[in-house]
């Protein structure tokens, strides 16, 4: 007598267990392909957000008009006079000055680099008194940002440019900065608009001189430097 057709109880969970083997792998190998595509996807806009600060602060940097104030103390760069830049309403345009610093992230132990737009009152009660009229991140968690600006005419790097002493500005102003989750430091060299210098390449000897201008080196002095771990 042969036996009806049908799976056994044994048969099924078999079949049962190889099924949820299968899909569980299938899972594994979708979940990691999102995690993968997700982390590529925030690294292009990591590294778009960078580039775009590049271009834009070299934009600005190098077509500063003439006569402006130029001056960088106290971790802070103030421009005024200039063209406005990352405005992005009417009244922000209108800014008579703009500082650049950087401040404490609200949310990490990093900084942030900012952009404030300054606005001249009405009625001040000092020379160089100012008011806020908008702030902006451009860089956000950063581990340290450090600048210099190179003097033409002394052919040396310095971390400060003080526009009383100094009312022509820098020729050229170098950048360097850092994130929290990044190992890598990004190093930018920016030509600044300069009416009263023709620009040359610091690393170059000028035309008809032999001495090379020397390449600035990243020590304590030499730096305006904010370390931002505590």
């Amino acid at each position: 007598m042969s036996r009806a057709g049908g799976f056994t109880l044994l048969e099924v969970i078999a079949a049962m267990a190889l099924i949820g083997l299968i899909v569980g792998g299938v899972y594994s190998v979708g979940a990691a392909t999102v995690k993968l595509g997700a982390s590529m996807n925030a690294s292009r806009i990591f590294e778009t957000r960078i580039t775009n600060f590049v271009t834009a602060w070299r934009e600005y940097l190098e077509t500063l008009p003439a006569g402006i104030t130029f001056s960088a103390k106290d971790g802070k760069l103030f421009i005024e006079n200039g063209t406005v830049p990352f405005a992005w309403t009417r009244a922000v345009r209108r800014a008579d000055a703009v500082e650049f610093a950087v401040a404490p992230s609200p949310t990490n132990n990093g900084g942030d680099f900012l952009v404030r737009h300054l606005k001249k009152p009405q009625r001040p009660t000092a020379p160089d008194e100012f008011k806020l009229v908008a702030e902006l991140p451009l860089l956000e968690n950063l581990r340290a940002m450090d600048w210099q600006f190179y003097e033409p005419l002394k052919k040396e790097w310095t971390n400060t440019w003080d526009a009383k002493k100094r009312p022509t500005p820098p020729l050229y102003m170098r950048m360097k900065f850092s994130f929290l989750n990044d190992p890598r430091e990004h190093e930018h060299t920016f030509w600044v608009a300069n009416d009263l210098v023709t620009p040359q390449n610091p690393q170059q000897p000028a035309p008809g001189q032999s001495q090379q201008i020397p390449s600035p080196r990243l020590t304590n002095k030499a730096l305006s430097t904010f370390p931002l771990r505590p």
